[in-house]
């Protein structure tokens, strides 16, 4: 493996320094708390940073910042050929805040040489799914990214769809398989469960949000009043 790249000069840090200064924050001290890396590769993964910064208004920020950069999430919606009955397929792994096992659409980090939110989606979709996927058929749900959180840390959401009609026999095949990086300890289960089974499993609020915002792009009103 190469020597990794100091931590200020990772595209992460650097496009989250940008960010400070567009927003017009005076910048006083930066002190790294920790920096987990990537096992393959040293690239950095996520950072927890002490800040010492001010904001226009004068105000000091928070001086804590989890610094992950941007993300990739994607709703699977896996469709019945012969009853048109939709299925999500969903990715179960626990929380490393609380050891909880949590169920979430399939996402993952932008890493310091990819080039887009959408080549990010289409990629990881298929290394988790083992299907083939059509570039075109993976889909933006929102214009733009969100933040997954209003403090405390840098990284945003870029949320998309995938639609695709299969054999329920085929749909069925998917659960239970174990996905993720031993290397990078990623231990992770694909579940294919019906649309209302997924309403309620999801414990994230972007994850619900995107079910809605799904059903209500392609017009399934009937769908979204039984959730």
């Amino acid at each position: 493996m190469n020597e990794p790249i100091p931590l200020t000069q990772s595209a992460k840090y650097q496009n989250w320094y940008q960010n400070l200064e567009k927003n017009q924050v005076t910048i006083n001290a930066i002190d790294p708390i920790y920096v987990h890396r990537a096992q393959k590769d040293g690239s950095v993964l996520y950072a927890l940073m002490k800040i010492d910064a001010q904001a226009p208004e004068g105000d000091k920020l928070n001086p804590i910042c989890f610094l992950k950069g941007d993300a990739v999430s994607v709703l699977v919606v896996l469709i019945d050929q012969q009853t048109e009955d939709k299925y999500v397929l969903l990715v179960t792994q626990r929380r490393t805040c609380d050891g909880s096992l949590t169920y979430e659409h399939p996402a993952g980090m932008m890493d310091e040489e990819d080039s887009s939110p959408h080549e990010v989606a289409v990629r990881g979709l298929g290394e988790e799914t083992g299907l083939q996927i059509e570039t075109d058929d993976v889909k933006p749900l929102f214009n733009r990214p969100l933040f997954s959180a209003t403090s405390t840390s840098d990284e945003a959401l870029c949320f998309f769809y995938y639609e695709r009609r299969m054999p329920l026999a085929d749909i069925k095949a998917l659960d239970g398989r174990s996905t993720g990086e031993e290397s990078e300890n990623e231990h992770t289960r694909l579940a294919i469960v019906t649309f209302s089974e997924a309403q309620q499993r999801v414990d994230n609020i972007h994850g619900i949000l995107a079910h809605l915002i799904y059903l209500k792009e392609i017009g399934d009103y009937e769908l979204m009043r039984q959730l």
